[in-house]
């Protein structure tokens, strides 16, 4: 219930602010579809690339601006800044986790950007409806929630590990910003991973990335043909990441007690 009116006490902040909601999606929304473009003018005639057609990159790039406000984020900026801002004092002694805390808080602004958003998807969706050629399979809906869920949790895990960084660091801004150029490169978000070179797509079935949005996207276009793979891969690095978060904060909290005391 504490971490509920976080987010409602975040959602009231956030209605003020719903001009700028709007032109955060909109400076968002330009590199995805010029990413379209690009492809469509690599295409040219032909019928696909890869397997990808022009309108699977429709598809595949609308969810990479639509769905990072349901899986992706960047709240590790706001962990490092109560931080360092020594915000985490009044929590400690309470049972209230800052990181929950904090992605409660982005929750927020990831809803009201999502409906602010919607009206353009629908709009994209219609002027690009010729080249669209998806048909949904309902027994494939349940892979398509558990992978965008696990997909959110792994997004969650390492952005929280990078904003612990704070206890160690004074500016956790070089790390984020090499998790958004890793993402990019190793999680589909700039080209699909299957269109990349072949070392490149050997090196990210070992990293938790790809499993971020590329597989979730896959699993929606229906090339994936083992889903259920998808969902075990995301479920180890689930584990893997958490370890590595309770390790990092357990010894983050020892080294700030340290200093305080």
């Amino acid at each position: 219930m504490k971490y509920f009116r976080t987010f409602l006490f975040a959602l009231q902040t956030e209605m003020q602010y719903r001009a700028n909601l709007v032109m955060w999606f909109v400076v968002g929304a330009i590199g995805p579809l010029t990413m379209v473009m690009v492809w469509f003018a690599i295409l040219g005639e032909r019928s696909d690339i890869g397997g990808y057609t022009k309108g699977d990159f429709v598809i595949y790039y609308l969810f990479m601006t639509f769905g990072w406000y349901l899986v992706g984020g960047e709240f590790s900026r706001q962990i490092g800044h109560a931080i360092r801002n020594g915000e985490i004092n009044k929590t400690l002694l309470k049972p209230y986790s800052i990181v929950i805390g904090e992605w409660a808080s982005e929750q927020a602004w990831k809803l009201t950007s999502m409906l602010v958003s919607l009206p353009a998807l629908a709009l994209v969706l219609y002027l690009m409806r010729g080249y669209i050629d998806w048909s949904f399979v309902p027994g494939q809906a349940i892979w398509i929630a558990m992978s965008l869920f696990f997909g959110a949790i792994i997004f969650a895990l390492i952005q929280a590990t990078i904003g612990i960084l704070a206890f160690w660091v004074t500016e956790i801004w070089p790390f984020a910003e090499m998790m958004d150029v890793t993402l990019h490169l190793f999680g589909g978000m700039l080209a699909p991973i299957a269109l990349l070179p072949q070392a490149v797509q050997r090196v990210t079935v070992w990293l938790p990335f790809r499993y971020i949005f590329f597989e979730p996207i896959n699993i929606i276009l229906g090339n994936q043909s083992d889903p259920m793979s998808v969902i075990y891969k995301q479920g180890i690095f689930i584990v893997v990441l958490y370890l590595l978060h309770v390790v990092v904060w357990k010894a983050g909290i020892r080294r700030y007690e340290g200093i305080g005391g």
